[in-house]
């Protein structure tokens, strides 16, 4: 008897097999442009998705719902990360000082400049909190965002939003400024692009990879001290 179209289109295992195929296109079309920026394979398949949704008139919640096994595999993912951290700790731990300099000054101006120019866009206030999170990986982020009252879609939105952009326009600016070493540049990414940036950092090498999660752990870290600190002294 033939599967009903519906109910095939809300099969977790077609949701989650599209929403792999969907990366591996966005992969392959990156690959053959020769790893255009703009085409970084997130983007493509977020774009797919949506189109998909839209098209085939899922709900959202379902799609989610359906493709919860992915999000159970974001764990060991994380976790990995520790390996070419680990094969590059002694590096690390002697760039420790200046790499909590950067952290501090550019952590600062990631935050401050989007709250300044939420300001003169005349962002709410719901607004203006979810971008105080906005270059840290979404759990991080979400949490946060709850702690000062935060919009969590919004929230959602700025970090994607940041992780995407800023993987497409950082590399550029790097490579514009001359900035060869493999660590810098990936520690850039990190604390710029969180998880994206890190994605991007292992197309590098071994050592920008490690070097972009201690970017994204160290500034995950800040600003959920920080941040939640602020709201409390200034409401």
């Amino acid at each position: 008897m033939p599967i009903p179209i519906a109910s095939l289109l809300t099969n977790p295992l077609f949701l989650v097999g599209a929403t792999v195929g969907a990366f591996q296109l966005g992969q392959l079309l990156y690959e053959r442009s020769g790893k255009l920026p703009v085409l970084q394979p997130v983007l493509i398949a977020i774009a797919a998705m949506i189109g998909f949704l839209v098209v085939s008139g899922v709900p959202y919640e379902t799609y989610k719902e359906g493709t919860s096994m992915l999000h159970l595999l974001l764990g060991p993912a994380i976790v990995a990360l520790a390996v070419p951290l680990a094969e590059n700790l002694r590096k690390a731990r002697s760039a420790l000082a200046p790499l909590l300099v950067t952290l501090l000054v550019g952590g600062a101006a990631v935050t401050l400049s989007a709250l300044l120019l939420g300001r003169l866009a005349g962002l709410d206030e719901a607004m203006l909190l979810s971008l105080t999170t906005k270059s840290v990986s979404a759990p991080i982020a979400l949490g946060v965002a709850d702690a000062i009252g935060g919009d969590v879609s919004l929230t959602i939105l700025s970090v994607f939003t940041t992780g995407i952009f800023g993987v497409i326009a950082t590399p550029t600016i790097l490579r514009l400024l001359r900035v060869e070493d493999e660590a810098v540049r990936g520690f850039t990414l990190g604390l710029t692009s969180h998880a994206f940036g890190i994605a991007r950092s292992l197309e590098i090498s071994s050592q920008a990879a490690a070097f972009a999660t201690l970017g994204m752990g160290l500034m995950g870290c800040a600003t959920a001290i920080a941040v939640p600190l602020i709201h409390a002294l200034m409401a």
